[in-house]
């Protein structure tokens, strides 16, 4: 098969199944929803996805379903008041853990993201101030220019196959960066080939990812960037370069077996056609003890 055709299996291979997992996205949501109006009634202003669910960036087992929660603009005086209200009332119910921004709630794989609304007239007005666990400050965004922004692009498949590159090679990078970078990387290209175009995202990687700016869609002035630690850009740096080692060292062979490269880059120990075996493709997804932190918004 061809590099292209190869990583469209791996994006057939790593589809989210929303029937696999047990409970699905809107069960969850549901069940989370129900308790916090319950208890918050009226200060709710709305629930909306948001994260890879929302985006349709979501791949099989590298995901969390996102729900914003917007309170009313006079609803909590202190944005902190309202990020522990919501983790103390959930963790009556679930174990629970602070994030940046989010409340995880492990056993469902749910980040509660709660954001006080900024204009008090105009419900239609998507922006609020989220509580930043980590400087103890505000910070503002737009869940659905940044939503708007993703859907825009036409880039998704190539935003997930970054996602399941990142995770077999234990990479930490917060998804919405990692979505904001691939938007950046694939800016103006007008190629095709999936195979191109991911070559051109490891490329800039190599090249950008540790000085490289990755502006909020629904808050220019905020570097997404600045949340990924300079550790984490290193090492993705460094893995982005051992990938296109493998893709180049193919390119210089007389006859490049450029499916069996692309498998290296996604460290798929299967045989391909031109082996003993045919097997079956699965994409082995061993990762790197490296750890995973909250992915949701930046």
């Amino acid at each position: 098969m061809t590099a292209h055709q190869y990583l469209e299996s791996v994006l057939e291979a790593n589809k989210f199944d929303d029937e696999s997992t047990g409970q699905t996205v809107a069960e969850r949501r549901a069940e989370v929803e129900e308790k916090l109006r319950k208890e918050f009634g009226s200060k709710i202003q709305t629930i909306k996805y948001s994260g890879s669910i929302a985006k349709a960036t979501a791949v099989k087992d590298s995901y969390d379903v996102d729900i914003a929660v917007h309170f009313k603009h006079d609803a909590f005086d202190k944005l902190k008041e309202m990020f522990d209200a919501v983790y103390d009332f959930l963790k009556k119910h679930y174990t629970v853990r602070k994030q940046r921004v989010s409340v995880g709630i492990k056993s469902l794989h749910v980040d509660v993201v709660p954001g006080r609304r900024i204009n008090a007239d105009d419900p239609q007005d998507n922006d609020v101030n989220l509580y930043r666990t980590d400087t103890d400050s505000r910070i503002k965004t737009n869940i659905v220019k940044q939503i708007d922004a993703v859907s825009a692009s036409s880039v998704r498949d190539v935003i997930k196959l970054t996602k399941i590159w990142r995770d077999v090679w234990g990479l930490s990078f917060k998804s919405f960066a990692l979505e904001l970078l691939v938007m950046k990387a694939l800016d103006g290209f007008d190629g095709s080939g999936l195979d191109n175009k991911m070559k051109t995202v490891l490329t800039f990687i190599q090249e950008n990812v540790e000085n490289v700016i990755l502006s909020d869609p629904g808050n220019p002035s905020n570097n997404v960037a600045d949340t990924i630690d300079s550790g984490d850009k290193e090492y993705f740096k460094k893995t982005a370069t051992k990938c296109l080692g493998f893709l180049e060292d193919a390119e210089q062979d007389e006859d490049p077996d450029m499916e069996n490269a692309w498998r290296k880059v996604f460290k798929d120990q299967t045989v391909n056609e031109s082996g003993s075996s045919a097997g079956s493709r699965i994409i082995v997804m061993t990762q790197d003890k490296r750890v995973h932190v909250d992915r949701t918004h930046g």
